[in-house]
């Protein structure tokens, strides 16, 4: 159910009153993205550079960005937020409340009406069946999800009719109906009946998809780009462009470069240090976005060194997140001291005052663990073996290379040795089956971003002892048999002043645990052509691709590309 996308993609915040205003620091002029005189011209088609290629189109199997923006397209769910924060919905009549009779007094049923003029691409109605199919795969415990987070919960499944689906609860679980078919998308059963299992891991439909999405998917150059074209069928508004276009460009100056040149029309998360080239370039409206993104270290607890908690939370101590977020990122990052928002109501003051920078609490927590510079050169060793450690984030992306720079001098600063070994994005995010490296856990400290939305039921799915991969997102493996306790408690509280304890709990837990390190939340950084309309930011999961069935192009008669 609902579970971060890596990018190499989080957060919980309170919604509405606790999440930063979208649109607060956009260079954009009012109006400038929607033009509200002569309404919507259809035709035309978007290039969107993106640096990380996906592996497969599937959001059940693969968290990576780029395939959740692709997948926005093509697939259809049952919600999806807005860029404001508000849950909305989409594959579904309305979202189902207490009130309007949709969700049982107990909170233990969850009624849903599927929209009658909803399509697969091949023409064929959606229906509750592909829901229950969609509900049966991802609960095959031979299908290595991304998460069974929620889904868990479920007792039963029933189908009255064609677009009548209720679910039965085992136990109650408050963001059921914000978090049902969010992450994942309904599939269809008449192409995918014979494909479970094992086959379903390996199905060609994972590289050409056929969804109910405003665009449908044409063709995949590898390498190269990945084509959709408009769903004339679609159910909603729109889409009124002809075609979208994702284009693979490896290095962020050449995603630069193809914009400056019109072989792109955007890139979304653009390098910081980009800023004042990106404000200059003619015909480009850049957006800054506060995000629901942070980026963290995950610190492998099975290695040999790394299943100390002293040595864990000496790491904790010796990094200095100030320094990253000045250096690097020039001030346009807010540093983090948890894995939640500042604003959230679930966020634990006490628990992130015991989280700050103290290079002598590090060096004295490496010394209680038997750590000695015993030979004068600076490192640390024990039992004849210095104290080195290895870092991995996903090649090609200037300000994390620099960021490990960053951190091999504070980390050496008291004593650790740290190595860079950094991979492709297809490596390091690789499935379980593929040896992705964090899913088989073949690292030291691996350094990505978690990207979210409001609520904060997802971390089950991240710390919870069951959530190892293959079966989760627990990339450190951690294991926490109170961490674990809570997180099941909290997933089914319908006591909101319990519910914010008990998560708080969680994070003074793993803020003494240290299975994690956040270093900061970032602002999304989007360079978009001026001639594209109706773009609006989403800082949650649902990605900037959110609303794409009502982009348009201001001239879509007068496009000329070298594209």
């Amino acid at each position: 159910m609902h579970r971060p996308g890596i990018v190499a993609l989080f957060c919980g915040l309170a919604l509405a009153c606790s999440a930063p205003d979208p649109g607060a620091s956009r260079n954009a002029s009012p109006g400038a993205a929607a033009d509200t005189t002569s309404g919507p011209k259809a035709g035309g088609r978007v290039v969107i550079g993106v640096q990380q290629e996906p592996e497969i189109l599937s959001e059940i199997l693969n968290s990576m960005a780029t395939n959740n923006m692709v997948c926005n397209l093509i697939f259809s769910k049952f919600v999806k937020y807005n860029d404001r924060y508000e849950l909305v919905p989409d594959l579904i009549e309305e979202i189902p409340t207490v009130e309007n009779g949709g969700v049982s007094a107990d909170h233990l049923e969850y009624t849903y009406h599927l929209r009658k003029d909803a399509r697969w691409h091949d023409g064929m109605p959606v229906t509750s069946r592909d829901v229950r199919f969609t509900l049966e795969i991802i609960m095959d415990p031979d299908v290595n999800v991304e998460s069974r987070e929620g889904w868990d919960v479920v007792a039963s499944l029933a189908t009255p009719d064609d677009h009548t689906v209720v679910f039965r609860l085992k136990r109650p679980y408050p963001d059921f109906a914000s978090e049902t078919f969010y992450d994942e998308s309904v599939l269809p059963e008449h192409l995918l009946r014979t494909s479970r299992g094992a086959r379903f891991q390996s199905a060609a439909y994972h590289r050409a998809p056929v969804g109910s999405g405003p665009f449908r998917f044409e063709s995949w150059a590898p390498g190269s780009h990945l084509v959709l074209v408009a769903n004339r069928d679609y159910y909603g508004e729109g889409p009124h462009l002809d075609a979208i276009i994702f284009k693979f460009v490896p290095t962020e100056n050449a995603l630069l470069v193809q914009l400056k040149t019109g072989e792109i029309d955007m890139f979304d998360n653009a390098n910081i240090s980009y800023i004042s080239q990106l404000d200059a370039i003619d015909g480009i409206r850049v957006y800054r976005t506060p995000m629901l993104m942070y980026e963290h270290l995950d610190l492998n607890t099975e290695h040999e060194v790394l299943r100390d908690v002293r040595v864990r939370r000496a790491l904790m101590y010796a990094t200095n997140k100030a320094e990253i977020a000045e250096r690097i990122y020039n001030g346009l990052v807010r540093v983090a001291a948890l894995d939640e928002f500042e604003q959230s109501r679930y966020y634990s003051h006490e628990a992130a005052q015991r989280a700050g920078y103290d290079p002598a609490q590090a060096r004295r927590l490496l010394r209680e663990a038997g750590w000695r510079d015993d030979d004068g050169n600076g490192i640390l060793e024990r039992d004849g073996k210095e104290l080195r450690l290895t870092i991995s984030a996903s090649s090609g992306q200037p300000n994390r290379e620099r960021t490990e720079l960053v951190l091999r001098d504070q980390y050496r600063a008291v004593g650790i040795d740290l190595a860079i070994e950094n991979y492709g994005p297809t490596v390091l995010y690789g499935t379980y089956e593929d040896g992705g490296v964090l899913k088989r856990g073949t690292f030291d400290i691996a350094m990505y971003a978690w990207l979210s939305s409001p609520g904060p039921s997802r971390r089950e799915a991240l710390y919870a002892a069951g959530s190892i991969p293959p079966n989760g997102q627990n990339h450190p493996r951690f294991v926490h048999e109170e961490l674990t306790a809570m997180l099941d408690r909290a997933g089914t509280e319908t006591d909101g002043a319990r519910r914010e304890e008990l998560y708080r709990r969680v994070q003074e837990i793993l803020v003494d645990e240290v299975p994690v390190i956040p270093l900061f939340w970032y602002t999304a950084i989007d360079p978009v052509t001026e001639r594209l309309r109706n773009f609006r930011p989403n800082a949650t999961q649902s990605a900037d691709t959110w609303n794409a069935a009502d982009w348009y192009l201001a001239d879509p008669a007068s496009q000329v590309s070298a594209r």
